[in-house]
């Protein structure tokens, strides 16, 4: 009777730790747009500009500042990589904010969604980028 009654309560704990777990965010469901970048004094309204879209099959892609660009990532509940991002080649004004942005993106090694805001890290947990979503 002592075994079932560990048992029984051991998996109910194991339910409980896995209901506490919050699930996978899936970032496709939204475009993001930036609201801040590390390494950039570029004002806010510029830097809403810029997006990222999480696409089918890995694919992502989005408006850098000057161009549209191309790549994929992939990630699970914590980490993220991004590929190398491929951006067509007009050049603007605007084109080190776009450099920043990408390299920052590809940079990124894990992140943190709350409360509509994505939050991309650097491995030594620094803030890369901060995205809202759309």
């Amino acid at each position: 009777m002592k075994f079932l009654f560990t048992t029984v309560l051991t998996g109910f704990l194991a339910i409980g730790l896995v209901a506490c777990n919050p699930e996978p965010v899936e970032l496709s469901d939204h475009d993001w747009f930036v609201t801040d970048l590390a390494g950039s004094s570029a004002a806010k309204e510029k830097l809403a500009d810029l997006s990222l879209e999480f696409k089918e099959e890995q694919a992502i892609g989005g408006f850098a500042g000057c161009n549209d660009y191309r790549g994929a990532a992939t990630y699970n509940r914590e980490q993220i990589k991004f590929s190398t991002l491929y951006a067509d080649t007009d050049s603007c004004d605007d084109i080190n904010l776009e450099k920043r942005f990408l390299s920052n993106l590809e940079s990124s090694t894990s992140y943190t969604y709350r409360a509509g805001t994505l939050v991309l890290y650097d491995d030594g947990g620094n803030i890369l980028v901060e995205m809202e979503k759309n």
